[in-house]
């Protein structure tokens, strides 16, 4: 989930036109662009930062830059130093990745030049650049796995992968939906894969699963460069795709005259029942720290702890300016479906970071009533050291599912929001980026678990 000062701080700008592909020898070039751009962001010279950005950068940016190192800041302790870089390129833009180490975290500045090595995108995520390259994990003993291309028939085809039983003997099956932001097919977080613990996990109990890419990480730039970008919605963002994904499965020989669940983790797990109505035409659902509350409520929440955080370290001396902003974003959310179409996609409407329009649309899913709606099979998983969702939203769920034919509701309390058991001292949450980076796998108890609750709606 994110919000307005979280450690997520992902930053994604409108970009410009595809460049040319990077010359031979450039990369160094910019990394040392990379390098001024962050020089100039820590001076908070925004001036400066800004006469190196595309036009379309310098008017999303104009006048947010002096803020940003402060709340970069704020979350990750004081910087100490830069560490490991690489390039890329992705969709003829040229891509420099850079370690940022703080006191408290360690952050990757993802800085997209285009052709004429003007900054035409800026990413702050939690993370590293690996100084070696990462070893790959081997698929563990009786599992096989197949790639598969999930294409909603919308322009952007995903790669996937569908993990199964090696033995070929597939009780049902099952398609995992992201989070929000970019994602991976396996959701990796730091040192964390969970969907790939998932899939591996259940093949193993005799599950055929369905992983895959998510379009705004492989299509990002060519999304955000779309004129159809401001009325970007968690159709495009998720549902679609997700609703392909069921579809591909279910007509899959393994599966044939077998049933297909949803899986969803985070803003996934408060949709699978919304993807359902977008013709994914599963057979049941499974709620991985979703919550029936509004993404609005959540990153005020958050934002609320993060200034009381902030003032108990001494990062600000009164709580009353960064109060007072959330109070505001507060109220502007509050509005959101009485915005016009036009309101809603003016300059500056966006509520905790996030689009207006995009908030808009997920102000009218109503989770807990879709669920009631079609009444089909719902398992609501939760975290008891979940500190994303909470247990109020666990227990909300509970009541708002009082009344469903096949409702049920599992709390493990050792667990985090990526269902992992972190071993050590509970940090602030601006530092939670520390906890994922300690490799914290899905036990298996919650995969023995989903894989019962499966195997007994797969009669």
């Amino acid at each position: 989930m994110r919000g307005l000062l979280t450690i997520t701080l992902c930053l994604i700008m409108a970009l410009s036109p595809a460049a040319q592909a990077a010359e031979a020898g450039r990369p160094e070039a910019l990394y040392a662009l990379s390098l001024e751009l962050l020089t100039r962001l820590q001076a908070g010279n925004e001036e400066a930062a800004l006469l190196m950005m595309d036009g379309t950068m310098k008017g999303a940016m104009a006048g947010q830059l002096k803020a940003l190192w402060a709340q970069l800041t704020m979350a990750g302790g004081e910087f100490l130093e830069t560490g490991a870089w690489r390039a890329s390129e992705q969709d003829g833009f040229n891509i420099i990745e850079l370690t940022l180490v703080f006191s408290n975290v360690k952050l990757i500045q993802r800085t997209v030049l285009d052709g004429e090595n003007q900054v035409a995108g800026l990413f702050f995520t939690p993370g590293e650049v690996p100084e070696d390259e990462p070893e790959v994990a081997e698929l563990p003993e009786g599992v096989r796995e197949e790639a598969v291309t999930v294409d909603a028939g919308r322009g952007y085809p995903l790669e996937g992968t569908l993990s199964l039983p090696a033995n070929g003997e597939v009780k049902a099956g099952l398609v995992l939906v992201h989070g929000s932001g970019p994602s991976d097919r396996d959701e990796a977080v730091l040192a964390n894969t969970p969907f790939r613990d998932l899939a591996w996990g259940l093949a193993q109990r005799s599950i055929a699963v369905l992983r895959f890419d998510k379009r705004t990480l492989v299509y990002g730039q060519e999304i955000a460069g779309s004129p159809d970008y401001p009325r970007l919605t968690v159709d495009e963002e998720t549902a679609q795709d997700a609703a392909a994904a069921v579809q591909l499965l279910k007509a899959r020989p393994e599966l044939a005259g077998k049933k297909a669940f949803l899986l969803g983790h985070s803003l996934g797990g408060m949709l699978t029942a919304y993807i359902n109505t977008q013709g994914a035409g599963a057979d049941g659902y499974i709620n991985l720290a979703g919550s029936p509350r509004k993404l609005r409520e959540l990153s005020a929440e958050q934002n609320r702890l993060l200034a009381r955080e902030a003032l108990a370290a001494g990062q600000i001396e009164s709580p009353d300016a960064a109060l007072k902003q959330i109070e505001a974003e507060i109220r502007k959310a509050e509005g959101l479906l009485s915005l016009s179409n036009e309101e809603a996609l003016a300059p500056g409407a966006a509520v905790f970071g996030m689009s207006a329009w995009y908030l808009r649309h997920l102000e009218g899913i109503d989770a807990p009533a879709l669920h009631l709606a079609d009444g089909l099979p719902v398992l609501v998983l939760q975290g008891g050291r979940d500190r994303q969702v909470y247990m109020e939203d666990y227990e909300a769920w509970q009541a708002a599912l009082a009344g469903h034919p096949d409702a049920s509701f599992i709390l493990y309390p050792e667990l985090n929001h990526l269902f992992g058991r972190y071993e050590g001292e509970t940090r602030p949450f601006s530092q939670i980026a520390l906890e994922y980076s300690q490799l914290t796998p899905i036990p298996d108890e919650v995969l023995d678990d989903i894989a019962a609750w499966i195997s007994e709606r797969a009669q």
